[in-house]
């Protein structure tokens, strides 16, 4: 586990996390009374959640996936993985170690949105707070199947070509998967164009795991089925994204 005290060490000395960590901290709880939330008090608690959720997706596109790209190109252009490789650490170890690094800190940063939208922002009534935790159990669950490949993909992309590249890739994928394919399906609604349509057919449908509205507008938890059918289909998408990866993935440039 070298590789990854080394990518840790060198991700904890930069300290760039900690300014993520004091704004998924600070943030939920001052957003919310930027608004005119005097006419409706009960409003405060959704927006708490939602705001802890959002940032958590910023800080995930924002510094997650940047990090991992930049510490894939570092890594490969110094010689570090060449080196590693050398005395016998794998490729597939290599990407474990490197991905686990940056998760690590990270994981600290999907605890905290946890706490705060579960616990800061619960309903008071019994039934209520019993959807409100599995729902955000549900969203830490999906939220994670897209985020984790996605470093994956990140570092591997870095190694190949430069961080910034890399980086603009894999950002541009999520974007996309997040956002970008709800403009398309608006698109394509009044409009019979077959390859628009296959587009959308094989596009990453990462929108999936976004259950910010759920928790604005309390809707409970998503039944099993539906949870079942998602996970699925985002499980599915994270495997073929580390199965391509792995060959993009090189220890030296």
């Amino acid at each position: 586990m070298e590789l990854y005290k080394l990518t840790l060490a060198s991700l904890l000395t930069r300290k760039t996390f900690a300014i993520f960590a004091v704004i998924l901290i600070a943030m939920p709880f001052v957003l919310p009374m930027m608004t005119p939330w005097e006419t409706k008090p009960s409003l405060v608690e959704p927006a708490r959640a939602q705001a802890a959720w959002v940032l958590l997706w910023v800080t995930a596109f924002g510094w997650l996936l940047f990090q991992g790209a930049t510490i894939g190109d570092r890594w490969s252009s110094h010689g570090i993985l060449e080196y590693f490789k050398t005395i016998g650490v794998s490729k597939r170890k290599q990407i474990a170690q490197i991905w686990l690094s940056c998760f690590t800190i990270f994981a600290g940063f999907a605890l905290i949105t946890f706490v705060i939208s579960t616990f800061t922002s619960m309903p008071a009534d019994p039934v209520e707070a019993k959807h409100w935790l599995f729902t955000n159990l549900q969203y830490l669950f999906l939220f994670l199947l897209v985020v984790a490949p996605l470093l994956v993909l990140a570092i591997a992309l870095g190694t190949r070509i430069n961080g910034a590249a890399a980086y603009a890739v894999t950002i541009s994928l999520a974007l996309y998967g997040m956002f970008g394919i709800g403009q398309l399906e608006v698109f394509i609604a009044d409009n019979k164009n077959t390859v628009l349509n296959v587009l959308y057919v094989i596009s990453p449908h990462y929108h999936l795991s976004d259950l910010t509205s759920r928790l604005v507008f309390k809707l409970g938890a998503m039944p099993v089925g539906e949870l079942t059918q998602i996970a699925s289909y985002l499980g599915g998408l994270a495997l073929l994204t580390v199965g391509i990866s792995y060959p993009l993935y090189r220890e030296g440039k």
